[in-house]
């Protein structure tokens, strides 16, 4: 008889283990990166735990990153006294990140297409190319790049057995952007998504860098649900579109969502099934809105409105809810007056802040005088504070949002 199998004896932490862990769970807590970026300076054991990418990825999954600067013609940093101007200066300096993207094989031909979690996804004009929009309609070229570590990946072109799946003559619209990797991928994984807009059909093209290769998803009844007879893709028929359907893309709780500017409603695509539907808009809104992360997993809107005997602007939220005799409808939650006398743009969403340009009265911008002091505000959703971020001479309508954390607290993320 065999004698019985003694068990492996389990590794005890040494002190110097159990002081890590320790730390790890007091410096999780710090909500402020700047501060625990001064914490990493204070001793070597210090610095040894925070630097850690690991322990830097689970700081960033409960910490998002806050919104630092707009990326124009160069970096525009918060301004203080912006909760965000600290931790913006450090990317305002010459070598911090290169937003250039000068470390790409023949940089001066790449066009910013999208940016999420420390990434940016450029996409390259054909040598002897210009910029016009038919020219990047199907786009070949893709790169995924990280500013601060001037890293990049350069994505394989689309197979041919997949394009087949859409009559590129027949493409009305084609968009590119990040998305986050499968809940089950590592960290560090991403998903590039390519979005073909036909007359009759939508189809996806997705890049998975776990994977390293493409797959395509098609949805036929595209007609179908832009015309109502349809709230999921199903069959159906209908009217096809002419021209593109969706307007401004925005990203909330792993889906995305656009404006479907001829219908009172938004598109939904799940990233976690690849899935389309859509949500009803509330009958009364009126003007520019942005999709937001509201709390306890549910969906924000923010929108424009203007009082017109008052001659003032407002931002109205409601939110999305999900349960009870409620679901699927928008509870309004606050109604919010911006400063007087501006006119004012949505810029975009990021780092969970919503960022408003105000153009001040009497100024135009198709004839703007010399210095015309454009202000830009940020709102922090959870909180809905209001506050300065920057002020520019030019407008920054179609610029990107850059939200991060201070660089040495950021590992690679390509």
């Amino acid at each position: 008889m065999a004698p019985p199998t003694q068990p492996t004896p389990r590794r005890l932490q040494s002190p110097a283990d159990l002081a890590d862990d320790a730390l790890r769970e007091i410096f999780l807590h710090l909500d402020s990166a700047p501060d625990l970026a001064r914490a990493s300076f204070a001793c070597a054991s210090f610095r040894r735990v925070i630097t850690d990418h690991g322990f830097l990825r689970r700081y960033h999954a409960l910490h998002p990153p806050p919104l630092l600067g707009i990326l124009a013609s160069g970096f525009i940093p918060a301004q203080p006294p912006h909760t965000s101007a600290i931790a913006a200066r450090a990317f305002a300096q010459a070598d911090a990140a290169d937003f250039s993207f000068s470390f790409l094989p023949i940089p001066h031909r790449w066009r910013r297409r999208d940016s999420r979690d420390g990434r940016f996804l450029l996409s390259r004009v054909p040598t002897g190319r210009g910029y016009r929009r038919g020219d990047l309609l199907w786009i070949t070229d893709l790169a995924v790049c990280d500013p601060v570590h001037r890293r990049y990946l350069l994505l394989p072109a689309i197979p041919a057995d997949l394009t087949a799946a859409v009559h590129q003559p027949d493409i009305v619209d084609f968009e590119t952007f990040l998305a986050p990797a499968a809940e089950d991928d590592k960290d560090t994984s991403f998903r590039v998504i390519c979005l073909a807009q036909c007359a009759i059909k939508l189809a996806l093209f997705v890049f998975s860098s776990g994977e390293g290769r493409w797959h395509a998803v098609t949805f036929d009844d595209w007609s179908a649900m832009i015309t109502g007879t349809g709230n999921t893709a199903s069959t159906g028929t209908g009217n096809p579109a002419s021209g593109s359907e969706l307007s401004q893309r925005y990203y909330a709780h792993r889906c995305f969502y656009w404006l479907m500017h001829r219908r009172n409603k938004l598109l939904l695509l799940n990233t976690s099934g690849m899935e389309f539907s859509t949500v009803e808009l509330p009958q009364d809104y009126t003007g520019e809105i942005a999709i937001v992360e509201a709390g306890k997993g549910k969906v924000g809107m923010l929108s424009l409105y203007s009082l017109i005997p008052h001659g003032t602007v407002h931002l109205s939220y409601a939110i999305l809810q999900n349960d009870g005799e409620n679901a699927n409808q928008w509870q309004p939650e606050e109604v919010l007056p911006l400063p007087e006398n501006h006119r004012y743009d949505i810029v975009g969403v990021a780092g969970g802040y919503l960022l408003l340009q105000g153009i001040p009265e009497g100024v135009s911008l198709l004839h703007p005088p010399k210095n015309p002091n454009l202000t830009c505000f940020s709102l922090e959703v959870k909180a809905l504070h209001l506050e300065l971020f920057c002020q520019t001479n030019h407008s920054i309508l179609h610029a990107e949002l850059y939200a991060g954390h201070p660089p040495s607290l950021s590992p690679p993320s390509v």
